[in-house]
């Protein structure tokens, strides 16, 4: 065994009560609990980002393809477009895409013998994946779908269903009326309530058959108010958008749903912030801890210095002394911490212990998910600045006088 290796052995399993003991255990807490910092911020960031997003994909897809009006809105009551081989080729072909289905909105009044509400009604055909929705359902079932005409069935939200007075199985009524048209109405049934946490969502939106928003807006079969689009990885929704709509007939527009809702996305984005800003932070005190604690362990040992000094040995053995010193806080500090933090996490994860405003954040629990390689990244970068820190209390040893190391020793 190596000389120093046994030295710094020897110091740090040390069992007699010692001022370097402490400052030992006290640098390899603190370095932890860095560690399970991070590692918990980071996680909890990336399931609150991740859980908000995926119910806006739930919702809507990843991209959408729809007819470009220049003084029409990309969000309601579109411009129809009439479905067609081409359009349907050049979708299916991308091999980053998953699903597709037709949809079309409108706004309308839904009335039932207690109230009037309006809503924007979105319709969707039988290719519906019906999936990603079901998450959201609280009660009753998801839409069902007639093999001719359309089907009466309508989900609701629990907001809406609370101001019209209505539950599953009650029958309401749809009326719409456009500028120089007559009003009409149509009878649904409320086949489902669902909830999806984002209030604007609940608020304002209802879904029911595709084929009931063609028969109230007089389309025909083939008239649809474009497709949503869901990818396999929602990270290619703005390389596909933009291949789609080279590909699709001149008229035709394919946009993320990231670019249609941006105000959501954008303030997704601005949680990154929250994730360099503690990371920064918890590095900076690790790194402040460690230098403190092994400058000090360094002045500690002067006279050791001084005597292996002057018995020879060289200053690279005697700072791979220190190197030792180093990498077992570190180890040992950042196993410890990410223990800590996966376990928080764990138990987050099993019982929602920390809760949160639905109507404020679109969640009620605080959500966790759990990147492998970025916590190997924190595990790896924490070591690597924590030995590298190791330079600065090195700096000392070769100051050290052995003359006067040994005379006021």
């Amino acid at each position: 065994m190596r000389t120093s290796v046994y030295i710094a052995k020897k110091i740090i399993f040390n069992k007699q009560p010692s001022f370097s003991g402490f400052i030992i255990k006290l640098a390899t807490v603190a370095t932890g609990i860095s560690v399970a910092t991070m590692v918990v911020t980071l996680s909890m960031v990336n399931g609150f980002q991740h859980e908000v997003s995926q119910k806006v994909f739930s919702f809507w897809g990843h991209v959408r393809v729809q007819s470009l009006e220049p003084m029409r809105t990309l969000m309601a009551e579109e411009a129809p477009l009439q479905q067609s081989p081409e359009i349907e080729k050049a979708i299916e072909s991308n091999p980053a895409i998953n699903h597709v289905h037709a949809y079309a909105t409108r706004s309308l009044v839904l009335r039932s013998s207690q109230q009037f509400e309006g809503v924007l009604l979105k319709g969707v055909d039988r290719q519906f994946e019906k999936a990603p929705f079901s998450r959201f359902i609280k009660s009753g079932r998801n839409l069902s779908f007639a093999d001719s005409g359309y089907s009466s069935d309508l989900l609701l939200s629990e907001q809406t269903a609370a101001m019209l007075q209505v539950k599953v199985g009650d029958t309401i009524r749809a009326m719409a009326m456009r500028q120089g048209e007559e009003l009409k109405t149509r009878r649904l049934v409320v086949c489902g309530l669902f909830r999806s946490g984002i209030e604007e969502y609940d608020k304002n939106f209802a879904i029911a058959d595709l084929g009931f928003l063609q028969k109230l807006n007089g389309w025909g079969s083939k008239q649809v108010g474009g497709y949503e689009v869901w990818l396999n990885d929602e990270i290619q929704s703005y390389q596909v958008a933009r291949d789609l709509t080279r590909q699709l007939p001149q008229g035709i527009i394919c946009q993320p749903i990231k670019a249609i809702y941006p105000n959501i996305f954008d303030w997704l984005n601005i949680q990154n912030q929250t994730k360099q800003i503690v990371i920064g932070v918890m590095l900076a005190v690790a790194l402040i801890n460690l230098v403190t604690c092994l400058l000090i362990l360094v002045m500690e040992r002067t006279k050791m210095v001084a005597i292996l000094s002057a018995a020879g040995m060289t200053g690279s053995s005697l700072r791979e002394i220190f190197w030792y010193y180093a990498a077992w806080i570190a180890g040992v500090g950042i196993l410890a911490g990410l223990l800590l933090g996966l376990g928080v996490l764990g138990i987050q994860m099993a019982t929602g212990i920390i809760r949160m405003d639905e109507a404020t954040y679109y969640v009620d629990r605080m959500p966790v998910y759990i990147i492998w390689w970025q916590i190997a990244m924190i595990a790896a970068g924490c070591f690597v600045v924590c030995v590298a820190a190791l330079r600065v209390p090195l700096a000392y040893i070769r100051r050290i006088s052995i003359i006067k190391a040994l005379r006021f020793s």
